[in-house]
């Protein structure tokens, strides 16, 4: 029996199917939001440091006077989470992670300014590709307090949830259809395992095969699918129709 949890994240996939804008995806990210119990959230592209992060946000949760703010001054270029956005492709909770990177003064009064809209802690999901695209799914709260079953449902809802406004904005799945035609019947099936929650050594069981071979398998499904991680992998074959 699926938890409450699973449900959600499973629940929010298949709702997403039948989103046709970005009003429509806003709202359902918003209910999950809710659920876990955060506060605002944002989807947004990392810029180049010569850039402004305006035209890269895809969707803005955040308090208006806040996102403008941020905006305004320039803060992607100071703010801890994106610098440890950039460092590696795992989820993270902020209070976790940003002391273990070197936040300098500016970086310190950013936060300490953050305070004040509510961004006390938060949870954070870096997107990679293997073609250097960057981007960031990030909630804010005064208090963040997630199992390590909620984080990994965020994380995937939070990968799904990208990926969908992406697609809304640029007109549809048609990159990821060609991407996904290239995928093997032994890769289809180790991805589907891993869908269900199975390590590589575990598949490998399953399948009586490798434990090297799987994952093996599963690189070259990562490469042929443009996704940097396992999580990643799941939600983009879940997007295109490959597994439920």
């Amino acid at each position: 029996m699926r938890s409450a949890i699973a449900n959600v994240m499973f629940d929010f996939v298949e709702s997403l199917e039948s989103v046709v804008s970005d009003n429509e995806a806003f709202a359902q990210l918003a209910k999950v939001t809710d659920f876990f119990g955060l506060g605002s959230f944002a989807i947004s592209g990392i810029p180049e440091p010569h850039e402004k992060i305006d035209p890269y946000i895809l969707m803005n949760g955040w308090p208006p006077e806040w996102s403008q703010r941020y905006m305004d001054n320039g803060y992607v270029r100071i703010d801890p989470v994106i610098q440890r956005t950039l460092l590696s492709d795992n989820a993270f909770v902020w209070s976790d992670e940003l002391q273990k990177i070197n936040v300098d003064r500016k970086g310190m009064d950013f936060m300490r300014e953050a305070k004040d809209f509510g961004f006390v802690d938060g949870f954070s999901v870096p997107i990679h590709s293997i073609r250097g695209f960057r981007a960031i799914v990030t909630y804010a709260s005064d208090n963040i307090d997630l199992s390590a079953e909620a984080r990994g449902a965020l994380h995937m809802i939070s990968i799904y949830a990208h990926n969908k406004i992406k697609e809304l904005k640029t007109g549809g799945k048609t990159p990821l259809l060609k991407r996904s035609v290239n995928l093997t019947p032994r890769e289809k099936e180790c991805i589907s395992w891993c869908s269900e929650g199975k390590t590589a050594w575990e598949i490998s069981t399953i399948l009586g095969i490798s434990e090297r071979t799987v994952s093996h398998i599963l690189e070259n499904a990562q490469r042929k699918m443009n996704t940097t991680n396992r999580t990643q992998l799941v939600a983009e074959t879940i997007r295109a129709g490959l597994i439920r």
